[in-house]
């Protein structure tokens, strides 16, 4: 799980745990006091509503007649209240009116507990459930005729309406949360990937100075922990680099030095071998022959170190020589078969045989698979076989160079592009060369936008190398492959 997942998660459950617990305490606060205001509406309403019929329970205690009945002077306030009124009228008894044409009954002790508070001057809502188990809210208040209490109205709501309320507030309080919610979700996201921007600018910067491009660096790091790490990594990757190119200027200035004295000894080799005087002497002519071996294996070894410095110092001149790829796939396996031949090994090559006319430098073309044959028949043993196939892709040409030579150990495969390298040197101590190969071939590869891969399962498994060359040009399509020997 990457760190911006990990940060993202952690932030997002962090604000949801916290959110929810807001919600939960801003509920039950809004409940509380959604209760409180309600029970203030009542009994303000109730008090408001015995003022008003205060005439009409009046004519009704002294049986006035032509008053109006206290069911219709009550449907209103009923109705405007959704709830139920009662009236009861005091006296050496509590009397409830049930409705007109019906006596009075008195009211079965105890008194309800609203009743109760009325008659001592208080106020009270009381809330229970009828027979029917529906919770209501109760409330009452006297009714005074020139100050003194004639009667009672009592108010009966059902609790419904505040739940209903109640889940208005809940529903838009959630509503909210969760528009905050997803507000702060949306700013940690942006937050994290401000944050986390530094981090993979850092990444890239490493991956892209990792695969060789040394003068790259991080631009305008920020002012934080972050952008201290980014200005380390400037402050390496300077170090770095000017290592590198003072070791690159003396690889090229030594080599360079080392021509003149190689080449002086090659010719007075050459003259020592044609002087009379040794022409009989056996044992000055083989040490000759080896001094002679050991130049031309410096000089070759000099040659390889100056065409990397140019690589290195991208001196390296792209060429725009048209090659028949074919034709020069099989000229070359013709000049390497009879190294291949002396130590009994079988070179076979698989081309398409229409020409694939490409733009390159022939010196280099040449450089790269010369050298990749030449490290297959190196490590091939007598009876091997090496394979070079050739396929054209969309916009490159395929070389797999295949042998059943000796293999290389897998923990070895991540270093066979390193200068001067070479797998296990004490079993490969008779086999010539200066580890300078492979890594002439990587640069010149690279230089071209080409790719190479090593691939072997170990010791005696044989060894194939992939090269995959981007060429400026293809001219011809290709058929169908056949084995070219």
């Amino acid at each position: 799980m990457s760190i911006r997942t990990r940060l993202l998660l952690v932030n997002i459950s962090l604000l949801g745990i916290a959110f929810l617990g807001m919600s939960l305490f801003a509920g039950a606060q809004i409940t509380a006091g959604l209760r409180v205001d309600y029970e203030q509406r009542l009994t303000s309403e109730i008090a408001l509503i015995a003022q008003r019929i205060a005439p009409a329970v009046v004519a009704y205690a002294r049986d006035e007649s032509d008053d109006p009945a206290l069911d219709t002077v009550l449907a209103p306030y009923e109705a405007q209240i959704q709830g139920t009124l009662h009236v009861y009228f005091t006296g050496q008894s509590i009397e409830k009116y049930a409705g007109e044409n019906t006596a009075r009954n008195p009211v079965p002790h105890p008194d309800p507990p609203e009743l109760e508070a009325v008659i001592t001057g208080q106020l009270l809502v009381n809330q229970r459930r009828s027979e029917d188990g529906t919770l209501y809210f109760y409330t009452a208040a006297s009714v005074f005729s020139e100050g003194q209490p004639v009667g009672i109205v009592q108010l009966r709501t059902p609790a419904s309406v505040l739940q209903g309320l109640v889940l208005q507030r809940w529903a838009a309080l959630i509503a909210g949360m969760i528009v905050l919610t997803l507000c702060a979700a949306l700013l940690v996201v942006w937050v994290a990937h401000r944050m986390l921007r530094s981090l993979r600018q850092l990444q890239e910067s490493a991956t892209r100075f990792a695969e060789g491009d040394l003068k790259h660096r991080i631009a305008s790091p920020p002012r934080d922990e972050i952008g201290a790490v980014g200005h380390a990594f400037n402050t390496m990757a300077e170090r770095i680099q000017s290592m590198l190119e003072a070791q690159h200027t003396f690889a090229s200035n030594t080599s360079h030095e080392f021509r003149t004295p190689l080449t002086s000894i090659q010719l007075r080799t050459e003259a020592l071998k044609r002087a009379p005087a040794l022409s009989h002497d056996t044992t000055a002519r083989r040490y000759l022959d080896e001094i002679d071996a050991e130049v031309s294996r410096l000089t070759g070894m000099v040659q390889g170190l100056t065409l990397l410095a140019r690589l290195d110092a991208d001196r390296l001149e792209l060429g725009r020589d048209e090659v028949d790829i074919v034709r020069f796939a099989s000229a070359l396996c013709q000049q390497m078969l009879p190294q291949a031949e002396d130590k009994g090994i079988a070179l076979q090559l698989s081309a398409p045989v229409v020409p694939i006319h490409v733009l390159v430098n022939l010196t280099h073309l040449t450089l790269v698979f010369r050298n990749l044959l030449d490290n297959a028949i190196k490590y091939t043993p007598a009876g091997g076989i090496i394979h070079w196939r050739l396929v054209r892709e969309e916009d490159a040409i395929l070389h797999t160079i295949e042998d059943t030579g000796i293999g290389i150990v897998p923990e070895h495969l991540p270093h066979v592009f390193e200068r001067f390298y070479r797998a296990d040197r004490a079993r490969l101590r008779d086999v010539p060369g200066s580890g300078l190969g492979l890594s002439i071939v990587s640069a010149i590869l690279q230089a071209y936008g080409g790719t190479i891969r090593v691939q072997s399962a170990g010791i005696n498994q044989g060894t194939t190398v992939t090269v995959r060359w981007r060429f400026p040009r293809l001219t011809q399509e290709v058929d169908t492959s056949q084995p070219i020997r």
